[in-house]
């Protein structure tokens, strides 16, 4: 169904961008952002989690921005889920390879994360996490885009009774961003 889904978006997008304007709207100063609802596989453990995913990023040049990202858990496919609820941000910068208005990136950021689990009554506590980011966007026009990102997160839950559990995932999301250009034209 992502694949699909997809394919559709980038032939859409490609028809789309072949009769469109020349501007180009990747300029430094475009501040970008977004949410979305995420889906994600845990991928130590058989769960499906959906999460509320925002970001905001700010480019420095054509080709380098710094990215947050916030992903907020909001539940499970799973009965028998291990997480209970969850947050995890980060922060970090961007590689970006452009050609008009298409944009490929992959970016590497750290951040935290704070988790409750269902398996204990460990209260949640901060970890350190990271989180490795690869996506591409289309910019329509000088005020909204599409995307469609995968982001591995690397996260740890402290769970006393049976030390850490691994709550690494791949969390998909896409959709339409908007943006806007903070510097004027020279």
């Amino acid at each position: 169904m992502v694949i699909r889904f997809l394919s559709t978006t980038l032939v859409a997008l490609a028809a789309f961008g072949c009769s469109a304007q020349e501007e180009v709207y990747i300029k430094p100063g475009l501040l970008a952002a977004s949410i979305t609802y995420s889906p994600s596989t845990m991928l130590n453990h058989d769960q499906r989690n959906f999460y509320a995913n925002g970001f905001a990023e700010y480019f420095l040049d054509q080709n380098f921005s710094l990215r947050g990202d916030t992903y907020i858990f909001l539940n499970s496919q799973n009965e028998d889920a291990i997480l209970k609820d969850g947050l995890r941000s980060y922060f970090g910068a961007a590689y970006h390879l452009t050609k008009g208005n298409w944009d490929g990136n992959v970016g590497l950021q750290t951040g935290i994360s704070f988790m409750n689990t269902q398996i204990t009554t460990t209260r949640a506590q901060i970890q350190p996490s990271a989180a490795l980011r690869i996506g591409t966007t289309y910019y329509v026009w000088k005020y909204f885009h599409f995307f469609a990102n995968m982001t591995y997160t690397k996260s740890k839950l402290l769970v006393h009774q049976r030390g850490s559990l691994k709550t690494d995932e791949l969390i998909f999301s896409a959709g339409l961003g908007f943006q806007i250009q903070t510097k004027k034209n020279k």
